[in-house]
């Protein structure tokens, strides 16, 4: 499904290649210098680039897991002779993640103007715009479609398909991760109960309004988050001597093996 979604931003990446070095730059300037009508007051640049932080790590928390602890069910599942290895293993998640899907992301909504048509831009950049204002999935949707224009007219099906492999593998991935953490705390007999409440929340996330969905979902994985990375502190040492110790011995490379 990553690959599915590659392909396709790539394809509009290419085609508006001379517009990436632009779409980067401005990432950054607006980031870390934002225009007056965004910065407004003195101080306001400060208290944009704390909030642009705060979104992306919530957003990031939510996107690839990193630092939560959840990610790690899956991983100690493993059948490997050293945890170390199946920690560099998992450090792909957020790189592929973060570094391929979700840039291509925001490149592909820059470099098609898509962006114009949030509410962000209307209220702080240009009030007079008229174009229908979108989020979230919608906007990705729009914005395949218009940047893939030049090829066909179906661009928002790719997302479609792409945000229903997705939905489909995070439902069957954070439904193992809680049936494995009630089974740790309450038992076996806590399985269906958790499964019919599991149920439960996903329906209510399918109607519920998104901005409700968003603060629910931030404010559940801070509850997570924050003993986890406690946690990684404190064995942050053992970590240290672990991978040194795998490190400083030479393995037989994979297709050796084979």
């Amino acid at each position: 499904m990553a690959v599915f979604y590659v392909v396709a931003t790539s394809l509009i990446l290419i085609y508006n290649y001379s517009d990436i070095l632009y779409s980067f730059s401005f990432i950054f300037s607006t980031a870390f210098n934002p225009p007056v009508q965004i910065a407004g007051v003195v101080g306001g640049s400060f208290f944009v680039i704390l909030n642009t932080m705060l979104c992306g790590v919530k957003r990031v928390l939510y996107s690839n897991e990193a630092g939560q602890g959840s990610a790690a069910i899956a991983h100690s599942t493993a059948e490997t002779k050293y945890a170390i290895r199946e920690g560099a293993v998992a450090m792909l998640g957020p790189f592929i993640d973060i570094k391929i899907i979700c840039l291509r992301t925001e490149l592909v909504i820059i470099i098609t103007d898509a962006w114009h048509n949030t509410e962000f831009y209307v209220t702080r950049i240009d009030p007079n715009f008229s174009g229908e204002l979108m989020n979230s999935s919608i906007l990705t949707s729009y914005t395949f479609k218009r940047g893939l224009s030049w090829l066909f007219n179906y661009g928002d099906k790719i997302v479609a398909i792409a945000v229903l492999l997705f939905s489909i593998s995070t439902a069957i991935s954070w439904s193992y991760y809680g049936d494995r953490s009630s089974n740790y705390l309450f038992g076996k007999k806590a399985a269906i109960p958790y499964k019919w409440i599991y149920v439960l929340f996903v329906f209510i996330g399918a109607i519920a309004q998104l901005e409700a969905v968003w603060v629910f979902g931030d404010t559940a994985l801070g509850f997570m988050t924050f003993p986890n990375l406690l946690a990684i502190i404190l064995l942050s040492r053992v970590l240290k001597k672990m991978s040194k110790n795998y490190f400083s011995v030479k393995h037989a490379e994979y297709k050796k093996l084979l």
